[in-house]
């Protein structure tokens, strides 16, 4: 019986779990210039931190005058090394000029120890479409219905991705991690994450989640 995708509500789901983002990022640190400002005392110890920091857009976008609101943990120097990211690397589109905006900044323990770091809540900025998806996928007689897949990918200039490979497939061997695999460069991530971390230089994981069912059943 001929098989179509019932929903990709799921394959959305990997972005709408992610807050949406207050402004859009055309310029951010990458994950090497964030390695270079990393405080020495965190770095040493292997501490990361996080900050939250209260800028003032300038008319092109860039933050300017940057506070820092709170800082985990203190004494590490992360609130000022955050300000120095924040105002030498950041700007966006859509802003007012004066606009306060609040920017979250979070020191991965990974950059510290000179290790891979991977974001672990990219915000989505391009995915592929249901078309895309019905067209890669396998439809079997008798196959599965519940498709598990996961990407690790690096994150290039721009926020596309690069160097994928299918970290999990489930089922295995029927052809599913190669079709999404093939569907990477239709993927696409925002400058900096949820949480705050540069994405550019560093890993993501694409989780993709979907059901094939027949297609009378899909349509009912």
């Amino acid at each position: 019986m001929p098989r179509t995708l019932a929903s990709v509500a799921s394959l959305i789901a990997v972005c709408a779990a992610t807050p949406a983002a207050a402004q859009t990022w055309t310029s951010a640190p990458t994950a090497a210039e964030m390695a270079a400002a990393y405080p020495a005392k965190a770095k040493a110890e292997g501490v990361g931190g996080d900050v939250l920091l209260a800028c003032t857009a300038s008319r092109g976008g860039a933050m300017t005058a940057c506070d820092v609101l709170t800082e985990s943990p203190r004494g590490y120097g992360f609130g000022g090394a955050a300000r120095k990211l924040a105002q030498q690397s950041l700007r966006a589109q859509g802003l007012a000029k004066d606009a306060e905006v609040r920017v979250p900044i979070a020191f991965s323990a990974d950059l510290a120890k000179g290790g891979a770091v991977t974001v672990k809540t990219p915000k989505w900025a391009a995915l592929p479409s249901v078309t895309d998806m019905q067209s890669a996928v396998p439809k079997t007689e008798g196959g599965p219905n519940n498709i598990r897949v996961t990407l690790v990918c690096d994150v290039q200039a721009g926020g596309s991705l690069n160097a994928c490979a299918v970290d999990r497939e489930e089922p295995a061997g029927q052809g599913f991690g190669p079709a999404i695999l093939a569907l990477a460069p239709k993927f696409k991530v925002e400058l900096m994450s949820a949480e705050g971390m540069p994405t550019v230089g560093a890993k993501v994981r694409v989780p993709v989640r979907f059901d094939l069912k027949p297609v009378q059943q899909a349509t009912k």
